[in-house]
C-alpha cells in the first residue's frame, strides 16, 4: 500500500495514472481531482470495449455481495485477501490466488476487487487521515470500508440495508471491526 499511496501522493491536480491492469485488460486508474481534500483522488476503471467509469464503494460492495451469494466458499478466500490488503499487502501479489476462484455471479473479476478497494482504501487515509482536510473516528480511515466489506462477508444482512448504510455515510456497526481472518 506504501508504493501505491506515494505514486498517488505525487499525483499533480488533473494527472491520471494506470495503476493496475487486470488480467483480462482492465485498466484500474487514479485521477486527483482534489474534490474533497488535497491529494484526493477519482478511482477510474476501464474495462476493453467499454468507456472508462468511476466506480464507488458500493460497485465494490455490490460485487462482492454478488460473489458471496453465488460462491459462499472461495468468497471467504477473496475477502481474507481483502484483510491483507487492507494491511498493506500489495494486491498484484494476490491477484494469482483470487483468480483461481470461481464467481458464477460478478460484476468485476476479483484481481479488480483487489486493485480498487486497495485504490478505495487510499483515498480514505488520504482525506480523512492525519494529512486530510476532515477526520474519521477509527484508526486508521481505511477500517471504515474495511468493516462495510466484512459486513458484505458475514451475510448477516440483505444487501439492501448495508447498501442503504453505505451511501448514507453511516457507519456499519461495530462489531465489523473484527477481522475476518
Amino acid at each position: 500500500m506504501l508504493d501505491a499511496s506515494k505514486i498517488l501522493r505525487s499525483l499533480q491536480l488533473g494527472q491520471r495514472v494506470e495503476m493496475y491492469r487486470g488480467v483480462r485488460g482492465t485498466i484500474v486508474s487514479a485521477t486527483r481531482t482534489d474534490k474533497i481534500c488535497p491529494h484526493d483522488f477519482a478511482v477510474g476503471l476501464k474495462t476493453p470495449g467499454r468507456d472508462e467509469f468511476y466506480p464507488t464503494h458500493i460497485r465494490l460492495l455490490f460485487d462482492l455481495y454478488l460473489k458471496r451469494l453465488s460462491n459462499e466458499k472461495e468468497s471467504h478466500q477473496l475477502f481474507c485477501k481483502l484483510e491483507k490488503v487492507y494491511d498493506g499487502d500489495d494486491p498484484e501479489l494476490l491477484a494469482p490466488e483470487v483468480l483461481k476462484l470461481g464467481f458464477p455471479m460478478k460484476l468485476d473479476d476479483s484481481d479488480i476487487n483487489l486493485y480498487y478497494a486497495q485504490l478505495l482504501m487510499i483515498e480514505q487515509d488520504f482525506n480523512y487521515g492525519p494529512q486530510g482536510c476532515k477526520k474519521s473516528r477509527l484508526n486508521p480511515p481505511r477500517e471504515f470500508l474495511m468493516r462495510f466489506i466484512r459486513w458484505v462477508a458475514s451475510g448477516d444482512e440483505e444487501v439492501d440495508k448495508i447498501i442503504f448504510c453505505a451511501v448514507r455515510n453511516k457507519p456499519p456497526p461495530s462489531k465489523y471491526a473484527t477481522r475476518l481472518i
